[in-house]
């Protein structure tokens, strides 16, 4: 059931646990992440990015994703992540998404704050999500994390979202896109920090190649909203990489894409379970 994703944050606020945002670009995707959902009878982001509407064309994958959330036996917001423009969410907007996400971090702070508070206003009821410092990598490429990235200032934090009104705050505390260059440090004293002085749900991307335990914490400290992206990519490829040496018989595109599909889901669910306290939905 497609859902506004302002009501998946306030549960999750609510019952102090994270709700997982998986990223999709394609039909196959998108089953896996849905399969995974309704397997755990958990609600879900189904996250499409700039990227993701450049590759599949933005009617196709649209209409795809949102059909696909209506069909769900579980609630599942479909959510535009790291638009860099106002015209993009509008666009999202009116072809239904339920959720928003408009990326100024690169910008000094009062160009990302009006970027942003533009947003918020034309997006009237749907949530928006803001961001913050600077979260390194790419989101579609999976290149390695980079170093000396600005991480968020609580008190700058706190005036953004006030100045903005955004829903959730995408925040930067040693994350990165993609895959890590050596292992990950979460700044967790700042993480506490952002809880305290923010008056709304902090968002962790680039969860793909944190610990369990990292993951676990940051939920404990606040975090609302996890990104995964890398990770199911990763499955993807290793999937059809298997299958493409072994061979497939009579080239059956369906047996191809349904194993990789059953490995995403298998990925999707276990991020799942990592996130949880998260309450079962009902058929």
């Amino acid at each position: 059931m497609l859902v506004s994703g302002q009501t998946l944050l306030d549960e999750a606020v609510r019952g102090g646990y994270a709700i997982g945002s998986f990223n999709t670009y394609n039909l196959e995707i998108t089953r896996a992440i849905l399969a995974a959902a309704e397997a755990r009878r958990s609600a879900v982001f189904l996250a499409v990015g700039s990227g993701a509407l450049d590759y599949g064309g933005f009617a196709p994958l649209t209409q795809l994703v949102l059909a696909a959330a209506r069909e769900a036996t579980v609630p599942v917001a479909v959510h535009l992540d790291h638009s860099p423009t106002v015209a993009d969410c509008e666009r999202c907007l009116s072809e239904g998404f339920t959720s928003l996400m408009i990326d100024g971090s690169n910008l000094p702070f009062d160009e990302n704050v009006a970027l942003t508070w533009q947003t918020v206003k034309r997006a009237g009821e749907i949530p928006v999500e803001g961001e913050l410092g600077g979260v390194g990598g790419d989101e579609d490429s999976s290149g390695a994390q980079e170093t000396a990235i600005p991480m968020t200032d609580p008190a700058q934090a706190r005036a953004f979202v006030e100045q903005t009104g955004v829903a959730s705050l995408a925040i930067a505390i040693g994350n990165a896109h993609g895959i890590y260059k050596g292992e990950p440090k979460l700044d967790f004293d700042r993480l506490a920090a952002l809880r305290d002085a923010v008056p709304a749900p902090l968002v962790l991307h680039g969860a793909s190649g944190l610990s369990d335990d990292d993951l676990r914490r940051a939920i404990s400290l606040g975090v609302r909203k996890i990104n995964v992206n890398t990770e199911i990519r990763q499955t993807l490829f290793g999937s059809l990489d298997r299958s493409l040496e072994q061979g497939v018989k009579g080239y059956d595109v369906t047996r191809l894409f349904g194993v990789a599909m059953e490995a995403m889901q298998r990925t999707v669910e276990e991020k799942i379970e990592v996130f949880s306290g998260s309450p079962s939905f009902s058929s």
